[in-house]
């Protein structure tokens, strides 16, 4: 799969998990996505980067809290499950508080779909 493709069906999948507010970052292509409750738009769940650099989802685990480590345990699940090592395939600072999907990972229909089921765990744990 390209990275556009996984872009554009990561970007349906998560609109579809519920009411969601996007917002685009003014100088590059990232969105990002907030789950919209009663009170109004919570705290951020998602951000697809597009950028060169980056290319991948951040799923936000444990949002305003930085010092959190829920996003490292997360990550090692993930990278089990997905078989990729993120610091072999980015250099950027990771956040412990934040999970990290390069989009070249998704390679596969069966990928895509097995990421699909992280995002709507994580989803159903840390924002319903």
């Amino acid at each position: 799969m390209s990275e556009l493709i996984v872009f554009g069906e990561l970007h349906k999948y998560l609109n579809s998990l519920s009411p969601m507010k996007c917002t685009m970052a003014a100088k590059s292509l990232s969105l990002g996505y907030k789950p919209i409750s009663f009170s109004g738009a919570s705290k951020k769940f998602a951000t697809l980067y597009g950028d060169k650099n980056y290319q991948c989802l951040i799923l936000h685990v444990d949002p305003g809290n930085p010092d959190s480590t829920w996003g490292k345990a997360v990550q090692k699940e993930v990278q089990q499950i997905l078989n990729f090592e993120i610091k072999e395939m980015r250099n950027f600072r990771l956040k412990k508080h934040e999970v990290y999907v390069p989009f070249e990972v998704i390679d596969s229909k069966e990928k895509m779909e097995l990421l699909k089921a992280i995002i709507k765990n994580i989803y159903e744990i840390f924002f319903r």
